[in-house]
Formats: structure tokens, C-alpha cells, sequence
């Protein structure tokens, strides 16, 4: 990869990091330190602690001096890269990764916010049993989700069925609903494209909407996901009101009427 090529604007943030050098390797298949390192303007021992942690989350192969790729959906395809929201979506993985016991069931709608929470989330080493017992199981929605999961050995994946989305990679129509209903779930992770105390929940499209419902009535506890431009914004579809939720993690500046909203509701906020 040349060094002089034209690099969009990328976050100094890990998340914004990795999803860059994602995208990177999903295009080029092969990165060298000394070429990150000069288009993202940082240290060259910044990048290979990136690698290190990469390889270890299994998203990626090292190899001398740089890094290969390895067969998985790194990122999703129409989602812009360098969106400045990097930094917001691993403060909401981290959030959900403490939100999860060993052994329990989880399940995901599609998103660039609960890809990284999956992420976050399936690395955790508590899930190791070391025995035939899965230390997590997975309920995925969303194909990339999926390919990101399958390759942890403690993590059992279950993937509805239904048509993809082309842009969001969800998993939608009669089958995925389907699959769904013999499937339930101790805690399920909802990325949205709005919340507003009126309307709730929303996403862009009402297939992927069908589906997400589904899994929300069959969840003991339903965590909404939301970077902070997403407060107070209104998408297409609504997926659930927010007395649906028993939890909504969120970032940035938290408006009086939702906190007021959450609180009269029953659902727990956690700014983050």
C-alpha cells in the first residue's frame, strides 16, 4: 500500500483505529506498520500494540512487520469509516460487555454499534470453560456479527435465517422471524437509528424492524445501543417504544425529557 494515497480524516481513538486498519485489510489483504503508522500520523509502536491486540482478538493474522488478513467481515460496507463516533461505540461496548454472564444467551441486531458491543463482548477470556459447554451462545441477526463470533471456540453462533440486506447485512422476512420464535434469549442488544421519547426505537427499514421485534419479545432484558447524534432522531421504522427496554446505554448529552421519559418508564439509563 503506497504511503501517498489519499486517507480519509480516522479518529486517534483505538476504536477509530481499528476500523480503519479493518477496512484497510479488507481492500488490501496485507498492512505494514511503517505505512499505518505515516497515513494515520501516529507512532509505529502505537500500531503494532493495534496489531498485537488484533491478532489476539482473532480479527487478524501477524506477520514481519505488518499484518494479513484473515477471512471475516471486518466492517460494514455502507458504513462510513472516520464518522468521528469511534470513541462513543466502544465506550457503549464496554458498557454491554459487563452486562453479559458467562454462559448466557445473547442476541444482536445489525449495526456498526452492536458490532462493536459483539466484538467487545465475545473477546471477554472469563467465556473460556475449556469444556464442551459454550461459555457464551450467540444469537445473530446480522451476517457479519456471525462471521466475527464463529471463530471464538467458547462461543456458540446461531444465525437466523432470511434474506441479507445488502446494507446492513440483517437477516430479514418470514424465515428470520421464524427461526426466531423456538429461540429465546437472557439479554438482547439493540442498535438503533433513533430514539425519541415519542416515537422510541427506530431503524431504517421495516424487514429488519419484523425481525428485531421478534427477538425483543422473546429477550428477558432488551438493551437499546445509541451514539449521541442518534437522541432525539427519528428513522422510517419504529422498532419498539421505549417501555420496551429495560435498558438504554447511551452517549453524549443526555436531554432532560429522555432521562424523564426513561425514569417514568422503568428503563435504566446508563450515560457512558
Amino acid at each position: 500500500m503506497s504511503s501517498d494515497r489519499h486517507v480519509p480524516p480516522v479518529g486517534h481513538d483505538k476504536s477509530s483505529r481499528w476500523d480503519f486498519v479493518l477496512g484497510q485489510l479488507a481492500q488490501t489483504k496485507r498492512l505494514s506498520v511503517a505505512d499505518v503508522a505515516a497515513q494515520l500520523g501516529i507512532s509505529e509502536s502505537t500500531v503494532r500494540r493495534d496489531f498485537v491486540d488484533m491478532e489476539k482478538a482473532q480479527l487478524a493474522r501477524r506477520v514481519h512487520g505488518g499484518l494479513v488478513a484473515v477471512d471475516i467481515a471486518y466492517n460494514l460496507a455502507a458504513s462510513p469509516r472516520g464518522d468521528g463516533a469511534g470513541d462513543q461505540r466502544e465506550r457503549i461496548a464496554a458498557a454491554a460487555a459487563a452486562m453479559v454472564q458467562p454462559g448466557s444467551i445473547v442476541g444482536f441486531n445489525g449495526g456498526r454499534t452492536t458490532t462493536a458491543s459483539a466484538r467487545r463482548i465475545v473477546a471477554r477470556s472469563d467465556l473460556d470453560t475449556g469444556g464442551s459447554v459454550p461459555g457464551l451462545t450467540v444469537v445473530c441477526a446480522a451476517l457479519n456479527i456471525a462471521m466475527e463470533t464463529v471463530l471464538r471456540p467458547a462461543v456458540r453462533t446461531v444465525v437466523l435465517g432470511g434474506v441479507a440486506e445488502p446494507r446492513s447485512f440483517e437477516l430479514t422476512g418470514p424465515l428470520a422471524q421464524y427461526t426466531m420464535r423456538d429461540l429465546w434469549l437472557d439479554i438482547m442488544f439493540v442498535g438503533v437509528i433513533g430514539v425519541d421519547v415519542d416515537a422510541g426505537i427506530t431503524c431504517d427499514s421495516d424487514a429488519e424492524a419484523g425481525v428485531t421485534r421478534t427477538m425483543i419479545s422473546h429477550s428477558r432484558r432488551v438493551v437499546g445501543l445509541a451514539t449521541g447524534d442518534k437522541i432525539g432522531k427519528r428513522a422510517l421504522a419504529g422498532i419498539c417504544p421505549l417501555s420496551a427496554l429495560t435498558d438504554l446505554i447511551v452517549t453524549g448529552e443526555v436531554p432532560t425529557q429522555l432521562r424523564e421519559a426513561c425514569a417514568e418508564r422503568h428503563v435504566r439509563l446508563h450515560a457512558v
